[in-house]
């Protein structure tokens, strides 16, 4: 029997063998919101198919066949790229169809998509997602996108999640006092392996780097389309650890060893790998692009030019040769994520939202 005093809220979310920023996100979540006796969620896993020309089909199928009666509310994981939007609103059409009310949230933001929705999807949007109660999005930018393309419920400006568990054991006072950073600077990259992540210029940056600070070294952690390629790039290169994907206390050990975080990414939504560096106190320095143009304050750190080796090796070079500024950014950034990053205070939010839809 149905017990109608509990919401049932059914999640799409990427079928990654890795978990990325969306599967992420929503671990976090459900870890926080296992106090909240009034609300129930079930997963369903979509996308991901590669080259398989039955992938859209079959995730419509499993969509189909995950929305039954029970379900009471689903939220929706789209970007403003390709395939999840496009992914995303059939699942929203199969929802107004079955009369299930939905609620949009917009992770990653892509410029050049965005672009082509203004020039021909924009009924599209308006009949799929424009029939959501509401849509959660990570830049005021996006908001104002999405009211420019008609949206006339209402527009939420959230942030990405940093999990409270990732955190536990950690004191970042005692790292400040064992870190010697006249002997080694540890410089940390977490993310997709893929070439619009900036990993390339990264490398390049760090080896010139490494000419006039030999105490530096530079860690690389994550999979995907150009890992093999990244491989082979670094294999003869000194001081640089290549780690692959990793996750929970492999994942907390790299931010623990790490002193500075860098994501010099093409563009972005808000990704969490930033917002969990800071949590372990590291300064970042990451490009100003999607959520993080909003979000990024000259306080956490630097921003560097998308695409641009030498800006980003400059802006690595102050950090380095500034170990000071390092403590006092790092100090910043955890203390900021402790108010507001952390999954126990945002699913708070993220029940409200719910409940009330």
């Amino acid at each position: 029997m149905i017990n109608k005093n509990i919401k049932t809220i059914l999640i799409p979310i990427p079928n990654k063998v890795y978990k990325g920023g969306i599967c992420s996100y929503w671990s976090a979540i459900f870890d926080s919101t296992k106090k909240f006796a009034d609300t129930k969620f079930n997963i369903v896993k979509v996308g991901n198919r590669g080259k398989n020309i039955l992938g859209v089909p079959l995730d419509q199928w499993i969509f189909h066949k995950a929305c039954t009666s029970e379900v009471d509310l689903v939220v929706l994981n789209p970007s403003i790229q390709s395939k999840a939007f496009v992914r995303e609103a059939l699942f929203a059409k199969q929802l107004i169809a079955k009369d299930i009310p939905f609620i949009a949230f917009f992770h990653g933001w892509d410029i050049e998509f965005e672009k082509k929705v203004d020039r021909y999807f924009q009924k599209f949007f308006l009949n799929t997602y424009g029939k959501a109660k509401k849509i959660i999005t990570l830049s005021p930018q996006a908001k104002e996108k999405i009211i420019d393309w008609g949206y006339k419920g209402e527009v939420i400006i959230e942030t990405t999640i940093v999990d409270s568990t990732l955190l536990q054991n950690f004191s970042y006072e005692e790292k400040q006092k064992k870190s010697d950073l006249s002997k080694k600077i540890n410089i940390l990259f977490l993310a997709r392996m893929e070439k619009e992540k900036g990993v390339f210029e990264l490398i390049d940056a760090f080896n010139k780097l490494k000419e006039e600070f030999p105490h530096i070294e530079l860690t690389l952690a994550g999979n995907g389309t150009h890992f093999k390629e990244v491989s082979y790039y670094v294999a003869n290169m000194n001081n640089i650890k290549l780690l692959g994907h990793i996750e929970g206390e492999a994942k907390a050990k790299a931010f623990r060893e790490a002193h500075i975080y860098t994501l010099p990414s093409y563009s972005e939504g808000l990704p969490v790998s930033v917002l969990e560096a800071m949590a372990f106190g590291l300064p970042i320095v990451t490009t100003s692009v999607g959520g993080l143009k909003y979000f990024f304050k000259e306080e956490m750190g630097y921003t560097t030019i998308p695409k641009d080796r030498e800006d980003l090796q400059e802006k690595l070079k102050q950090l380095i040769k500034n170990q000071t500024n390092i403590n006092k950014i790092g100090q910043f950034n955890f203390d900021y994520a402790q108010k507001n990053l952390m999954s126990d205070k945002i699913s708070k939010r993220l029940h409200t939202y719910l409940v009330e839809a």
